[in-house]
């Protein structure tokens, strides 16, 4: 009983480095931002009542929740037939459907955004096009308006529809198609009784992580959107930086972290749809799971009577094959969407060699020019040189903060581990723009304004949830008797974690590691936000450059980044040659000398 509650205090420990960073510096500056909705010392509603009695924040509110209402439908009415697709053609293909859906999350959205004011600008691609072929006289308004933050938006999230859709669609038999067909069954009545029904847990769950993901997004409407596109979010910014109403903009952020906390809270219980538990997962399987056929009652005796074959036949892919082969529309949907999401960064990599002196499509002559004049400009390589340093301090410390914890988290048996566990994943819950507003305050007071340290507290708590996810996820996969095995033969728990558990968990450290740094290097707000003058990153820079002088600076610097992500991507899931196993035996070999 001693050595399990010394076993358990040693386990909480591991916790104190990520507290002693949170408490100041995350959950204190939004307790003061709840405090500052209150009137401060004062405690009066006043902020809440101006908020709910101010038409033009209510008309923005409203028109920021049907804007995300919006984006959700368009990705999942683009990305359902991507992610069925990936469901029926054979592994290899799916291989490169996924790598090519991955790409664009690997690159900033500052990066994507630019890419489509080239594309739908004035004088870009498609107006020039147009104009060319004698469609039209004068240049279409494509961005700079709803439709191009519509675009935007939509190529921002489409990725996390997908990726949600096929992890639903991926567990469907394959032999229930075949049994609707022999049954008599139409290709479009097949799929309202059998794939659609299948995935809806994945629809709803895909829906309501776009819809949240989109009501806090900051970026891609400032980028892409006009005077009259604010969003709610944005209309916060603006509380702050024009009108310098803290109160009001505190109140709002708060509105804004209670709504999305329900959401949340929803979409925690969509990933569970298939357990008994949740009000939300009894009316979907009601509704959608429960037909005059009742499908999912009688599937496996229906299953066992027309095919009668076991699952490791089925592994072969041929029924794949012959179903892909009937889904010709799917498919061919599928990969316009799949060139619509990789051409605007390819568009970019001729722009960023072109020898004009603006932004033209296709570039009249090549060079390099623009390589070397953001190589040769103090206003571009200095943001860089911060960029580098705040992501390299920031992986080093969020991976020594966060894997701790995430040991503490899975191994650990202790009181509250779920409020804990909650707390440290919410930096991806919170807008980062209210997280940058209630930082902002504190770094005030301290004098972190403008400093790279600030810069790289805050994304290591930015990066933290990454790490923590990522890092768990391989602890749940590893065999916990390995660890028992090497304080068996004599090693201290420390040593029985470096030499057995860490091995097995490099592949996932290593993506934590790229997943953080990536984190840091493309964050716009909290730089924009906490940096200054002084500390100015690549992003930033970017940011202004985007907004006030567009050249093709930007084209060579996006390009540079694309293929940096790209590079640690491939570079975090090189193989991992030695084992737990190995390691074992070498610390065997080891004490027995």
């Amino acid at each position: 009983m001693f050595s399990r509650a010394i076993h358990r205090i040693g386990v909480v420990s591991l916790l104190i480095p990520a507290a002693l960073l949170l408490l100041p510096l995350y959950l204190y500056p939004l307790v003061q931002i709840v405090s500052r909705s209150f009137g401060g010392q004062g405690w009066s509603i006043a902020n809440y009542l101006e908020l709910f009695s101010d038409p033009v924040i209510l008309r923005v509110l409203y028109h920021t929740f049907r804007f995300a209402l919006i984006i959700a439908l368009l990705c999942l009415l683009l990305g359902y037939p991507l992610a069925y697709a990936m469901r029926i053609v054979s592994d290899r293909t799916r291989r490169t459907v996924t790598l090519l859906i991955l790409l664009p999350l690997w690159t900033s959205s500052l990066v994507r955004g630019f890419a489509w004011i080239v594309i739908l600008g004035r004088n870009g691609i498609v107006n020039t096009a147009l104009t060319d072929l004698g469609i039209i006289d004068e240049p279409l308004k494509l961005v700079y308006n709803k439709m191009g933050v519509y675009v935007g938006m939509v190529h921002i999230m489409l990725p996390f529809m997908v990726l949600s859709l096929y992890s639903t669609l991926s567990r469907m038999d394959l032999r229930l198609l075949s049994a609707a067909e022999s049954l008599g069954s139409r290709p479009i009545s097949a799929f309202f009784w059998i794939v659609l029904p299948l995935s809806m847990p994945g629809v709803l769950a895909g829906a309501l992580l776009v819809f949240m993901s989109s009501v806090g997004m900051f970026v891609i409407p400032a980028l892409l959107g006009g005077l009259s596109d604010i969003t709610y979010i944005m209309l916060i910014e603006k509380q702050i930086n024009e009108l310098n109403n803290w109160g009001l903009a505190a109140a709002m952020s708060v509105l804004l972290i209670v709504t999305t906390g329900v959401l949340t809270a929803l979409y925690e219980r969509t990933l569970n749809i298939e357990t008994s538990a949740g009000i939300l997962g009894q009316v979907v399987r009601h509704v959608f799971q429960r037909g005059p056929i009742h499908l999912l009652v009688w599937r496996e005796r229906l299953l066992a009577k027309l095919f009668p074959m076991h699952a490791s036949q089925l592994a072969t892919g041929k029924q794949s094959a012959h179903l892909g082969s009937r889904h010709l529309f799917v498919k061919c949907c599928s990969w316009w969407v799949l060139v619509w999401l990789v051409a605007p960064l390819a568009v970019l990599f001729p722009l960023a060699f072109s020898g004009a002196a603006y932004l033209h499509f296709p570039p009249q002559s090549y060079s390099i020019r623009w390589f070397e004049n953001f190589f040769s400009r103090d206003d571009w390589i200095t943001p860089t040189i911060t960029s580098l340093k705040v992501a390299i301090l920031a992986t080093i410390g969020v991976i020594v903060i966060g894997a701790p914890a995430a040991y503490a988290i899975v191994r650990g048996r202790f009181p509250g581990k779920g409020i804990i566990t909650v707390i440290l994943i919410s930096p991806m819950i919170v807008p980062v723009l209210i997280f940058a507003i209630s930082l902002y305050a504190i770094y005030v007071r301290f004098n972190l304004l403008g400093t790279v340290g600030g810069l790289v507290l805050a994304h290591i708590i930015l990066a933290l949830p990454y790490v923590l996810v990522t890092v768990s996820a391989g602890l749940k996969s590893t065999d916990e008797s390995l660890e028992a095995a090497a304080l068996t033969m004599g090693a201290s728990p420390v040593r029985a974690f470096w030499f057995v558990t860490l091995p097995v968990l490099r592949p996932a450290v290593i993506s934590a590691a790229f997943l953080a740094f990536l984190a840091s290097f493309d964050d716009v707000i909290l730089a924009l936000f906490l940096s200054g003058t002084s500390a100015k990153t690549l992003p930033v820079r970017m940011w202004e450059g985007i907004r006030y002088e567009i050249d093709p600076t930007i084209a060579a610097v996006s390009v540079m980044l694309i293929l940096i992500a790209i590079g640690l991507k491939f570079a975090a899931e090189r193989p991992v040659k030695r084992g737990a196993k190995s390691n074992i035996a070498e610390y065997c070999g080891r004490a027995n000398r």
